[in-house]
């Protein structure tokens, strides 16, 4: 699948992020709609991983700060 990121998310956590998702075992295409982009915000602490054409949400993940971040 195609990772699009969205613009707010830091690139020095891109391919964290990456491994994340790929151990994750999303499908390799949406059962919606059968795209093959994933769209992945960051929302507060919360990674959203959703289908880029449809919406369809695959999962959340909460981030942890590391001490001393806000």
């Amino acid at each position: 699948m195609k990772i699009i990121f969205d613009p707010e998310v830091p690139e020095n956590l891109k391919e964290d992020i990456r491994s994340l998702v790929q151990e994750a075992d999303i499908e390799e295409k949406c059962p919606e709609c059968g795209a093959k982009e994933i769209y992945i915000a960051l929302l507060g602490k919360i990674l959203d991983v959703k289908c880029y054409e449809c919406g369809h949400s695959f999962l959340e993940i909460e981030m942890e700060t590391e001490e001393g971040e806000e």
